[in-house]
């Protein structure tokens, strides 16, 4: 399979792109090498795609249940008793509309962390997009649940996917939701498979003070006591650190997923983001899930995690631009072990194409800035992912049939 992409602005300049199987293989002027699919770009830019380091993808089925309440009150009364009732079905259609939601945004890459996952798994393959997949390790201190859990998730390891494009990784909730044997299986299974570690972590004042209450020290204290810390493992929030776990983060370099939507949108906090980045910590970003969003577009969420960043530093200069961009690109690509997020030769190819005559990416000043000001998702006329054309024209392929099936699926379901 090889795709030529003509006439485009690449990287500040009009040039030809060509990619062939799924990487790009040259970009400039003039490309004449015969390709299986053309396309015309004049009047876009190709930029690279976005990748989605904390979702949850299918709650897309519960957006818009229990606004305007505290975290813990939104998941104990509307998020958990509504899941109770989600069939394997709920979440393939909903796994299906979040991806067309996701790519319609720009982006071909989510770490999930919810249920049923060969249902999403399904999705994911279906429609060619690259996913993290994991088992949600959470037990409520259950010991059923922990040894239930336990063999879930090694037995999710031992069950092959369809496609490279998806990656097997391990996920524990959140220290206040899983119980120690759990963590600790979930950590060694994490080092014996090589892979990632997903986790919920700091999100709300409350969190860090259970924390405090049950184990004694800091969850970043206790995650690294426990050996889970490292480059391989996502923290999902970590708005409320300390001056020593922040120092033991960039230590030990884990990654952080920050996702400001959901939490200005819970009042769970404002993360100090230039901090971390001064620290040299590794800060990506995510949407969370759609019920806490409500969106799972990453245009929103750049704007938003620039925009808090000034304020919660009461600083101008905080939330650059430029390092709103990496977050949502290539931070979240290479957390993931992905050789993309910016586009180069030899990089995986996953881009976008953006309309430069849509008015809001007018006038073309600063692109970039555009994006993560100004853009949503009717900017994004093509995306590309693993070197296959996933949307063009805004036409993505089985739109209509998604979202019926979608609808037919919630209303058997939960409702």
């Amino acid at each position: 399979m090889s795709l030529l992409i003509k006439n485009a602005l690449i990287n500040g300049k009009k040039q030809d792109l060509y990619v062939y199987q799924n990487r790009i293989q040259h970009i400039s002027p003039n490309i004449s090498k015969q390709a299986d699919d053309v396309i015309d770009a004049s009047q876009k830019a190709l930029l690279p795609a976005f990748y989605n380091t904390h979702t949850h993808a299918a709650m897309v089925a519960l957006r818009g249940l229990g606004e305007d309440k505290e975290l813990n009150e939104w998941l104990t009364q509307d998020i958990w008793p509504r899941e109770a009732k989600m069939t394997p079905e709920l979440i393939y259609q909903a796994s299906r509309l979040a991806i067309l939601e996701m790519i319609k945004s720009g982006t071909v890459f989510f770490s999930d962390m919810y249920f049923y996952m060969p249902e999403t798994i399904k999705a994911v393959d279906e429609m060619g997009v690259r996913a993290a997949i994991s088992v949600v390790g959470m037990d409520l201190f259950d010991p059923r649940q922990t040894q239930e859990k336990k063999k879930q998730m090694r037995s999710f390891f031992e069950t092959p996917v369809p496609t490279d494009r998806i990656i097997k990784t391990v996920a524990c909730h959140g220290l206040y939701t899983v119980s120690e044997e759990l963590f600790l299986f979930a950590i060694n299974l994490m080092k014996e498979q090589k892979t990632f570690l997903h986790i919920h972590a700091a999100e709300t004042k409350q969190e860090t003070e259970d924390c405090s209450q049950r184990y004694g020290i800091s969850i970043v204290e206790q995650l690294n006591k426990w050996h889970a810390l490292g480059p391989k493992t996502i923290l999902a929030h970590a708005v409320h650190l300390s001056e020593k776990e922040r120092e033991i983060i960039a230590d030990t370099q884990t990654v952080i997923a920050h996702c400001p939507i959901s939490n200005l949108k819970l009042n769970s906090g404002q993360m100090p983001l230039d901090d971390y980045l001064e620290r040299g910590i590794t800060v990506t970003l995510g949407t969370d899930g759609a019920a806490s969003n409500n969106s799972l577009s990453m245009l929103g969420e750049m704007k938003i995690a620039a925009l808090s960043a000034k304020n919660q530093a009461n600083n101008i200069k905080a939330g650059k631009v430029s390092d709103i961009f990496r977050m949502a690109t290539r931070s979240g690509a290479t957390a993931f072990g992905l050789d993309a997020g910016d586009i180069r030769e030899g990089a995986l190819a996953d881009f976008i194409l953006v309309d430069l005559t849509n008015p809001l990416l007018m006038p073309p000043y600063d692109l970039t800035a555009n994006l993560v000001y100004s853009a949503d998702s009717s900017c994004i006329t093509d995306v590309c992912c693993n070197g296959k054309m996933i949307m063009k024209e805004r036409t993505v392929n089985q739109e209509k049939e998604i979202k019926k099936a979608f609808t037919e699926a919630l209303e058997k379901s939960i409702q």
